[in-house]
């Protein structure tokens, strides 16, 4: 098998799936409460994650050594042929012996051309010594659903290399969290779930401030809730929504205990305390997977996790949810 490699980022992703928003005669926007966890698979493309020295029979050969290829590069074609996944690029260098082989990479929206000349490894298998992603496996929490079945989740957006991966196709399902690695001071921990197979959704979007897309059908039994504004978020008390155990969603107590005033979206505008000693005790405070879980706060909804603080992780940050809820009206 070669050693270029389909690595999965599993991204322990928090994402929330958001609530069903319309307008009423008041102007006031509602949506669905999430707190929901899920699963993401994203169809990213092709795209470079590492480099190894390929094993020949003469010795270690670095065949990318004289390239323009870069680390978080997208292979967008080989030969003027369209690549879409690893296991079509493979196919690609084994058909295609000693050959070298033309390039195009997108980096950072530019279209860059170079070649590379496969190299045979001990296994007499073509090699360009690329590790090579073409698929993001994750978990993470559900915020809200439109009216037109519109989702928003994550809190965050899906990164490679510090480069916000561009989504090509991805699904959203259900998931299961069956155990918890607790997070402790230096490390953050994780919910560890398995991923239903049964899609609820469709990613059509990756933004810095997390996942959307079109959920297939609408739970009109969940929650309903106001948006709040940033102007009505205050220091004090509130409820984190989120699932520690198989799917049940429960609130959990936390402290609002600053809030940054944002006129653009940004994804730490609100910094939360766990107050809620069953969730310290279950988890040690926020843990990767809980990424979009709801906040509520004097039955609105303010926020949606975003980030822990890996120093104390009793601490973390959440987003404003109006960046959410604009970013969930774009979508067409």
């Amino acid at each position: 098998m070669k050693k270029i490699s389909k690595l999965f980022g599993f991204l322990l992703v928090f994402l929330m799936l958001t609530s069903i928003f319309y307008v009423k005669a008041d102007s006031k926007t509602y949506v669905y409460l999430g707190g929901d966890s899920i699963g993401i698979k994203m169809e990213t493309g092709v795209y470079v994650v590492g480099k190894y020295q390929v094993q020949t029979k003469e010795g270690k050969v670095s065949p990318w050594k004289h390239t323009n290829v870069e680390i978080g590069d997208r292979i967008e074609s080989i030969n003027g042929i369209k690549i879409e996944n690893n296991q079509q690029l493979q196919s690609f260098l084994q058909n295609r012996s000693q050959q070298e082989l033309k390039l195009q990479l997108v980096r950072k929206n530019e279209k860059i051309q170079t070649s590379i000349l496969p190299i045979e490894n001990t296994n007499h298998e073509q090699s360009i010594g690329l590790y090579i992603r073409d698929q993001v496996l994750g978990i993470g929490t559900l915020t809200f659903i439109t009216k037109d079945a519109k989702f928003g989740s994550l809190g965050h957006g899906v990164y490679d290399n510090k480069t916000l991966l561009e989504t090509l196709s991805g699904n959203l399902y259900y998931s299961t969290v069956q155990t918890i690695k607790k997070s402790e001071v230096g490390t953050a921990g994780e919910k560890r779930a398995s991923i239903n197979t049964q899609k609820i959704g469709k990613i059509i979007k990756n933004d810095i401030t997390g996942l959307y897309g079109k959920i297939d059908t609408i739970n009109r039994s969940k929650q309903e809730i106001e948006v709040a504004h940033q102007d009505e978020i205050e220091l004090g008390k509130a409820q984190l929504y989120t699932v520690v155990e198989n799917q049940q969603i429960v609130a959990y107590d936390v402290e609002v205990v600053s809030i940054q005033a944002q006129t653009k979206k940004d994804v730490k505008g609100i910094k939360i305390k766990i107050t809620d000693p069953y969730l310290i005790q279950k988890t040690g405070g926020i843990v990767q997977g809980m990424s979009g879980s709801p906040i509520v706060q004097n039955g609105k909804l303010i926020g949606a996790v975003s980030h822990v603080t890996v120093e104390n992780p009793i601490y973390g940050y959440a987003m404003h949810i109006e960046w959410m809820i604009q970013e969930s009206t774009k979508l067409e």
